[in-house]
């Protein structure tokens, strides 16, 4: 059945249908004292005006608005880190990344390194085994100050340089104890032939 509500000046709007009116008192447009009335057709008894809230039930209440999700910090993205070498701490993956700060090599390491690729390569005529020998110096000298400044690089400068000495040590002792014997007697005779000429 439709219904009617009291408008402005007590003047009844409508028709409207039962949800209409609880869609209406939703909206504010009227509200629970508003009056209202059906109307059940002609010669009905029932025309007595009454509160909204007499004859309708209370529009449901409104959804509550769900809470705004709090700010969440966003985690950042670390590197990885690596860890550090056993044995050599410049070896770490760390100190090689593409990018990363570079780290100024020790002189003595460089140095050492170069005399001992030197003496490597001459090491085949005896006369690498002077500069094998200076290069042993040297990178010992440079492993050191890098293992007390850890700014610095050229640990594994040093490290092959003393591997090249070592080798380059090793083949000029092994010529020398060859060819020693036969330059020695070389050399024999030839005091013996000198000898010999004088005593004639």
């Amino acid at each position: 059945m439709p219904w009617y509500y009291a408008g402005p000046e007590a003047k009844p709007v409508g028709p409207v249908s039962a949800e209409q009116l609880q869609s209406l008192c939703a909206a504010g447009t009227i509200t629970p004292e508003t009056f209202v009335i059906e109307h059940t057709g002609p010669g009905a008894v029932n025309l007595t005006w009454k509160r909204y809230r007499e004859v309708l039930p209370p529009p449901p209440p409104l959804p509550p608005v769900p809470p705004a999700p709090a700010a969440t910090a966003v985690p950042v993205p670390t590197a990885p880190v690596q860890p550090a070498h056993a044995l050599f701490p410049s070896a770490a993956a760390g100190h090689h990344a593409p990018g990363g700060p570079h780290r100024p090599t020790n002189v003595w390491c460089a140095w050492g390194f170069a005399l001992s690729l030197l003496g490597f390569c001459f090491s085949c005529v005896c006369l690498g085994i002077f500069p094998a020998l200076l290069a042993v110096v040297l990178c010992s000298i440079g492993l050191v100050q890098v293992n007390r400044n850890r700014a610095q690089g050229g640990q594994g400068l040093a490290v092959a340089g003393l591997i090249f000495s070592g080798i380059a040590l090793l083949i000029a002792i092994i010529l020398i104890a060859i060819y020693s014997p036969t330059i020695l007697k070389a050399h024999g005779l030839t005091v013996t032939e000198e000898t010999s000429n004088d005593s004639e």
